[in-house]
């Protein structure tokens, strides 16, 4: 169902982006009897300007259930699984997000929500979902790698000279001494495709993504292709390096406080 010009300004007329939160009228929001017209507001809402809309619509028995799946995974779910759902976060706009999500947890597998003709496949939103796996946070097995490179030297590499010294390395240690001042994703894929990469180069790099490389948006992806790689036997075990004694690698397990249910990652 297609909504008519007249339904739409409504809605933006009274839900407009940057609307004061003084000014919002859930009154008005009832007056939308259609789950159409709040899967429409619902996915032009701008979420800079608050969450409290779209609490509205969780908790309405009009919503459809694409428009509550497509709003759980958007409040990112995975950014607060490490808090007890009984939990009220300190930061307020936090935990707006999380009451979201915890009445979308409540009434979406009690098919509270309305069967409609819209569609939402979650899946590219979860699929970049990522776990390290407890093994790649232990020492590896070889012989015992060590750092002979100094910071000052490697700081005034140019990009051909990184290039070079990679493609040009003649040993696994000389490998790994590289891969210990990367902070570019490209310098450790080339590394990660010399054949003297080992196992704990190959760690080491993992490491050094996640802590210097976040910011990139394909990190994970990398990160999931070494685990992968590992996972099927890929390097060699030649140098043991051990993560927990890396004063570079910044990382602490947090313990899961709720899983995910299944219900939320099938296609409406």
């Amino acid at each position: 169902m297609n909504l008519t010009s007249e339904q739409q300004n409504f809605i933006n007329t009274h839900f407009y982006e940057g609307i004061p939160r003084e000014e919002l009228n859930e009154s008005k929001l009832k007056q939308l009897k259609t789950s159409e017209e709040l899967h429409y507001l619902a996915t032009h809402h701008n979420w800079d300007d608050g969450v409290k809309v779209l609490q509205w619509i969780a908790e309405s028995p009009v919503c459809s259930e694409a428009t509550a799946l497509e709003l759980f995974w958007l409040s990112q779910p995975q950014d607060f699984q490490y808090y007890k759902l009984d939990q009220t976060l300190k930061d307020a706009s936090q935990n707006e997000v999380f009451i979201l999500l915890k009445t979308l947890l409540e009434n979406y597998p009690n098919n509270f929500y309305q069967k409609t003709e819209i569609q939402f496949d979650p899946a590219p939103l979860y699929e970049d979902e990522f776990i390290i796996p407890d093994w790649i946070f232990q020492k590896t097995n070889g012989e015992e790698a060590y750092i002979y490179y100094e910071k000052d030297d490697v700081d005034v590499w140019f990009d051909r000279e990184w290039e070079k010294n990679i493609r040009e390395a003649e040993s696994a240690i000389e490998l790994f001494n590289i891969a210990n001042f990367i902070d570019e994703p490209e310098y450790a894929a080339q590394i990660l495709q010399r054949r003297l990469c080992d196992k704990g180069t190959a760690v080491l790099i993992f490491w050094r993504l996640y802590t210097e490389c976040s910011a990139y948006t394909y990190t994970n992806t990398m990160l999931q292709g070494i685990i992968n790689n590992i996972v099927n036997n890929k390097y060699p075990e030649v140098l043991s390096y051990n993560p927990q004694t890396d004063e570079k690698v910044k990382y602490k397990k947090k313990k899961i406080a709720w899983e995910v249910p299944d219900i939320f990652r099938k296609t409406v």
